[in-house]
């Protein structure tokens, strides 16, 4: 009922008044004011209406917006995941605005340590720091330092653009992105040369039936939004299939036969198609077939062959070309023993940025005239074009060298061999002219799909971008699978000195790929003229462990979640051994600091006992850190620690001996020492002064780390607690901290490693307490029934304040378990000393909280009252320089590191008793380790020249 009805029936329902004239106008005045009221609140549900609906296009367009920009947000950036066919399909790759391309591992921004000068930096975006949320929407003005030569639409390439760190790099991506736009990137189609395709491309074979149950074409299915029976015949083309079938205007079908139900009218194949209404898709289950023109298939089968056997020789010669990265030198050196004769040859390609390792393995020319380390050097990265352009130039090269080389074998520092090279040469020998490359063995759309050969990328800013979708072209097979290979010398020079449409076109397209080694060699192989001389076999064994190596652990190099193969370790021996009869003659990875035992049983099975006995065996060095590298940068950490390691080695020292006086001086090196695969700390090499003569001595120092892990109520459920620490730089594949030392600094981002073994699930609180008992956060975890390692990563904002760290684990609110860590003050800031203005920035911890809350609720239970002593102490050691600043850092390192012992380069004998020469000890870095030492292999072979 309205105000007016209201206001009527008040009236009608009235008593009759006494006096008519008064009552008269009473009444005339309820009735108007009853009107006014009716009229203002039929103004207001009027209104009101028009009130609703604003709020509901005001919350539409919310909505609207919220989904474009979560459809646009990289942090789940999709991706390819060389994982089982079964595994879950790919994620959409999103988009996000991180104009920082360093992202860790769980799709965050990291936190970079701040400038000194940070707030009279300016970006190129006019200082206003990362763009806001507006400029990710492509309508909106792209940055004003670069000029697009289109408008930008595609989402990937507008995240890529806003994240490149360089204008060139911006300006590339978006020249990119029009010329793909305007189709003139990749060519429509590309040749197929194989002797092998059918000569009926086209050929239509008439209307078949097909039953939903057992379907005519096996081999693939796709609907198209564009079918036609020539698009369909592409597609399964590509696919590699014989035959294409198009069914219910979008189905596209492929198989490698046909016919299985029969005959149909071609009456019931007469629908239209969903890409030209004027030609027919077939009907409903029934197909129009068509020859793609693949023609026929063959698999070459190469069995195992070794040398001795009646089939076998030897005649074949054999580059191997080895791209290494890293600091592994000892591993590669090992490698080359294994590998070597003086019948093949060794091509050496170290990564521009790998100074160390060129330095070392440099000298290798002088000893083996076989052996060539390339001076042009490239920098490659994961997943990058860079990878297919070295190996193109590597083959350019080595065609102009002198060497009567057949084959071409790429190899990395993580191979190693599992059957003698005498029986690789001996079946190369026997298959020579054939070519081994590894196929995908899946179904190739999908392949196609999780490789990301649909998408287009550009590396620039030491990144592979993705820019966005791309369409194949059409008239080819596409193949992949492992960028290990195989290659015959004339397919080789193929590659390189053709100018066919084929490889000119192939080469154009793989400039702008993912992991363009995994498929380009494929691909050519399978539609040129040599794709008779294939074998689906690289002669490779990988470790491939998908729930543990597919970690999308290279999102910060590539836009894509990328799989990497695991390490070999002594419990896989047996499954290396069952591929004794098989034709597979190196297996990948291998890593010494890892396992190393499972190495040195390779090389008892290779090679025979002669090597038990061997000095240095069962140790293993890698270099850390040298003083000659320029380009490599560290940790500021490391160098702090290092230099600690020196003055309480040269303390220690003189504690033991008032002859062995000495100043440190500078720090030469740091290698990583491991025996038994167990760590046994770090060792630093470094020049110090003799106090009384002033002669510069060289000197090592083995430092061992103390452990701080304590279990405190054993009988609970924590009894099934087996390593509890913390470290930086954690690898989810191999569940080990890459921070070998565990060296923390105040801007590192910490890790917990919890090891447990088998029992029931529960759930456990983790605490983090400061030096000055602040309990930086406390997070809950799962621990699951069964034995595993887990890794707890806090989101800390830092610095870090340096001191002692504790970690605490509760469980009902009883603490059970706890163990410590240091994080040091920095005596170093990018590699030199560092400022009074740095000093403070970074030892005065985080500004505000720890992480989004103040945990100071849990006090009580962890037992860490609020300490004014040590908040004024820390407040005094934040502002330390000079020599005080170095008597902090040498005040807590001792707590978590002891000196083991030092020795010296030169023969102190006569000076220092106490020290003996490092080349005489067991565990020096310039101790004798005859398993990485290629001088005896001179001796062994006279090299060709």
């Amino acid at each position: 009922m309205n105000a007016a009805s209201s206001a009527r029936r008040q009236y009608k329902l009235s008593p009759v008044p006494s006096s008519p004239g008064v009552e008269l106008e009473k009444r005339l005045r309820r009735v108007m004011a009853a009107s006014r009221i009716a009229s203002s609140r039929r103004l207001c549900v009027r209104y009101q209406f028009f009130f609703y609906i604003a709020i509901l296009m005001l919350g539409l367009q919310l909505f609207l917006g919220y989904s474009f920009y979560s459809s646009i947000n990289i942090k789940d950036a999709d991706q390819f995941d060389r994982s089982d066919p079964g595994d879950r399909p790919p994620r959409k790759l999103s988009f996000d605005i991180r104009q920082d391309s360093q992202a860790d591992s769980h799709g965050k921004q990291p936190e970079h340590r701040p400038h000194p000068d940070q707030d009279k930096m300016v970006s190129e975006n006019g200082g206003k720091g990362p763009p806001d949320k507006g400029q990710m929407f492509p309508n909106l003005a792209l940055p004003s330092t670069y000029k697009p030569k289109c408008e930008i639409l595609a989402k990937e390439a507008l995240s890529a653009i806003n994240r490149a760190t360089t204008t060139m790099c911006r300006q590339q991506i978006a020249d990119i992105s029009c010329l793909t736009r305007e189709g003139k990137m990749y060519a429509d189609t590309l040749p197929r040369l194989c002797p092998l395709k059918g000569n009926d491309t086209g050929t239509y074979f008439g209307c078949f039936k097909d039953n939903l149950n057992d379907r005519d074409l096996t081999g693939t299915y796709k609907e198209l939004n564009d079918n036609t029976p020539q698009n369909c015949m592409n597609y399964c083309l590509k696919a590699g299939f014989r035959y294409a079938g198009v069914q219910y205007s979008k189905e596209c079908w492929c198989g490698d036969s046909y016919g299985k139900h029969g005959h149909s009218p071609e009456s019931l194949c007469e629908g239209k198609c969903s890409g030209d209404a004027s030609q027919r898709c077939g009907g409903y289950l029934t197909s129009k077939i068509y020859s793609t023109g693949v023609g026929e298939k063959k698999r070459y089968q190469a069995p195992l062959v070794r040398a001795g056997s009646n089939e076998a020789d030897s005649t074949v010669r054999i580059v191997f070309v080895l791209t290494l990265n890293g600091r592994q030198v000892r591993q590669v050196v090992r490698l080359l023993r294994n590998i070597y004769h003086p019948q093949h040859y060794y091509f050496l390609h170290i990564d521009k940025r790998q100074e160390f390792m060129y330095r070392e393995l440099l000298p290798l020319e002088k000893l083996l005239p076989n052996i060539l380390v390339t001076k042009t050097r490239f920098s490659t990265i994961w997943g990058g074009a860079s990878l297919l352009q070295a190996h193109l130039h590597f083959m350019r090269q080595l065609l102009d060298t002198a060497w009567a080389w057949d084959y071409y074998i790429n190899l990395s520092e993580s191979d190693y061999p599992i059957k003698p090279v005498k029986d690789l040469t001996a079946f190369l020998s026997l298959y020579k002219t054939y070519n081994f490359l590894k196929s995908h063995g899946r179904d190739t759309p999908r392949f196609i799909q999780k490789q990301g050969l649909d998408q287009t990328f550009y590396e620039c800013d030491n990144h592979l971008w993705r820019i966005g979708p791309r369409k194949l072209p059409g008239g080819i097979r596409v193949d992949g699978g492992s960028d290990w290979v195989c290659l015959y010398r004339e397919y080789v020079q193929y590659l390189v000195s053709t100018e066919d449409e084929l490889v000119t076109g192939l080469k154009q397209l793989y400039k702008y790929t993912l992991l363009p080694a995994e498929s380009f060699f494929h691909t050519v192989l399978v539609n040129s003229a040599f794709c008779t001389k294939a074998v689906d076999n690289n002669l490779h064994l990988t470790n491939w462990r998908r729930k543990q190596g597919c970690k999308c652990q290279y999102k910060h190099i590539v836009d894509w979640c990328g799989c990497s193969p695991n390490d070999f370790k002594i419990s896989d021996l047996d499954r290396l051994m069952n591929y004794e009869q098989k034709p597979i003659f190196f297996a990948r990875k291998f890593e010494p600091i890892v396992n190393q035992e499972i190495i040195n049983s390779v090389d008892v099975y290779l090679f025979g006992n002669f090597q038990q006995d061997m000095t240095g065996l069962t140790s293993y060095w890698q270099n850390e850190y040298h003083h000659l590298d320029k380009m490599a940068k560290v940790k500021d950490a490391y160098p702090t620690f290092y230099q600690s390691f020196i003055r309480l080695g040269v303390a220690e020292l003189s504690r033991q001996s008032v002859s062995c006086t000495y100043r440190p001086i500078k720090t030469l090196e740091a290698n990583v020492f491991y025996e038994a695969d167990h760590f046994h700390g770090i060792l630093v090499l470094h020049e110090v002064e003799e106090v009384a003569t002033g002669n510069i001595i060289t000197m090592e120092t083995h430092m061992h780390p103390k452990h701080h892990y304590s279990i405190l109520q054993p009988k609970t459920i924590i009894g099934r607690l087996q390593t509890l620490e913390v470290g930086t730089d954690f690898d989810p594949k191999e569940l080990l901290f890459r921070n070998y030392g565990k060296l923390i600094g105040p801007y590192d981002d910490v890790v917990l490693r919890h090891v447990w073994g088998t029992g029931i699930e529960f759930v456990i609180s983790v605490a983090w307490i400061d030096p000055i008992n602040v309990i930086a956060a406390s997070y809950d975890v799962k621990v699951l029934s069964s034995g595993h390692t887990g890794s707890h990563k806090p989101q800390l904002n830092r610095p870090l304040r340096p001191g002692i760290w504790q970690v605490k684990l509760m469980y009902n609110l009883q603490i059970l378990a706890e163990t410590s860590f240091l994080v040091t003050p920095l005596t170093v800031y990018d590699s030199r000393p560092i400022s009074a203005t740095e000093i403070y920035r970074a030892h005065s911890g985080p500004q505000g909280f720890y992480a989004s809350k103040d945990f100071a609720e849990f006090r009580d239970v962890l037992n860490v009252p609020k300490n004014a002593d040590l908040e004024t102490q820390a407040a005094v050691n934040a502002k330390k320089v000079g020599k005080d600043l170095e008597n902090w850092v040498d005040s807590l390192v001792p707590l978590f590191w002891q000196v083991q012992r030092s020795c010296t380069i030169e023969d102190l004998s006569n000076t220092c008793l106490v020290l003996e020469q490092c080349k005489k000890t067991s565990w020096s870095s310039r101790s004798p380790d005859p398993k990485s030492d290629l001088s005896s292999v001179g001796a062994k072979f006279a090299p060709v020249r």
